[in-house]
C-alpha cells in the first residue's frame, strides 16, 4: 500500500488532472483518432488478404483466405476500433460501469495483439482455433503467463472488479464520479497505445503492412502529444 501522504497527493493530482478541460479533451480526441486509425486499418489489412497470401492457394486456410495471418490481424484491430469507441462514448456520458466492462475487453485484445507480435503463427493459430483450442491457448491467464512479467495478473484483477463482472465494487462507477471516469479513460489509452505498438513489431519485415506502416508518424505523434498532457500519467500503478 502507498504511505498515506503519498495516497493524499496522488487524489489531489487526480482529482486536478481528471477535471482540467484541456487533458479531458486530449483523452477524448486520442481515443477518437485511435478508433478511427484501427477502423481503417483494419479495413485496409482485409483488403490486402485479397491479394496476398498463399494459403489459400495452399489448402490450409479453413476459409479461404488469401492470409489468415493478415485475416487475423485486421479482425482483432477492428474489434478493438468498436470498444475503443464505445468506451469513449459511454465514459463521456456518464454510462462508466458499462465502458469499463469494454476496457477489459480491450484488454484482452492486447494480450491478442502480444501474442501475435511475439510467437510465431499465433494470428493463424487464433483465427483458426476451436473453442477448446481458445480455453488452452488464448485465455488471459495463459497469455499472461506466456508473456513471462509483461502484463501483471493484478491490473487484470482489477478491471475484473471495475466493470468486468457485476461486484459490489462495481458500485464506484456507478456515482457519476469523473475522477473514476477519466482514470480509466486515461488507462484505456495506455492500453491502445500498447496495442498498436504490438502490431508495428508485427509489421516489421512485412512490407505489404503498408495500412500500419504509413500512420506509424502521426500516431506516434498523436500519443506524444497525450502524454505530455496528461497529468494522470504520473500516478503509480495501482498496488
Amino acid at each position: 500500500m502507498y504511505p498515506d501522504h503519498d495516497v493524499k497527493s496522488y487524489k489531489l493530482l487526480a482529482k486536478v488532472a481528471a477535471s482540467d478541460p484541456v487533458q479531458v479533451a486530449a483523452r477524448r480526441e486520442l481515443a477518437s483518432i485511435t478508433a478511427q486509425t484501427f477502423e481503417v486499418v483494419g479495413t485496409e489489412l482485409h483488403v490486402v488478404d485479397h491479394f496476398l497470401g498463399t494459403d489459400r492457394k495452399n489448402g490450409v486456410s479453413p476459409f479461404g483466405h488469401g492470409s489468415d495471418e493478415i485475416v487475423a490481424v485486421s479482425l482483432l484491430l477492428r474489434i478493438a476500433a468498436q470498444l475503443v469507441s464505445a468506451s469513449n462514448d459511454l465514459f463521456a456520458d456518464g454510462r462508466h460501469y458499462a465502458a469499463a466492462a469494454l476496457l477489459r475487453q480491450l484488454v484482452e485484445v492486447e494480450y491478442l495483439a502480444w501474442a501475435f507480435a511475439a510467437r510465431d503463427n499465433d494470428a493463424e493459430r487464433w483465427l483458426r482455433s476451436s473453442v477448446d483450442d481458445r480455453r488452452t491457448f488464448f485465455t488471459p491467464a495463459k497469455l499472461r503467463q506466456a508473456a513471462g512479467s509483461k502484463f501483471r495478473g493484478t491490473d487484470y484483477g482489477y478491471h475484473c472488479e471495475f466493470g468486468g463482472h457485476p461486484v459490489p465494487r462495481s458500485a464506484t462507477l456507478l456515482n457519476g464520479n469523473e475522477v473514476s471516469c477519466q482514470l480509466l479513460l486515461s488507462d484505456l489509452l495506455g492500453h491502445t497505445g500498447c496495442i498498436w505498438d504490438n502490431l508495428l513489431d508485427w509489421s516489421a519485415g512485412r512490407p505489404w503492412a503498408i495500412a500500419i506502416h504509413k500512420r506509424k508518424e502521426a500516431m506516434s505523434l498523436s500519443y506524444a502529444s497525450w502524454k505530455n498532457i496528461d497529468k494522470l500519467l504520473n500516478l503509480p500503478p495501482p498496488p
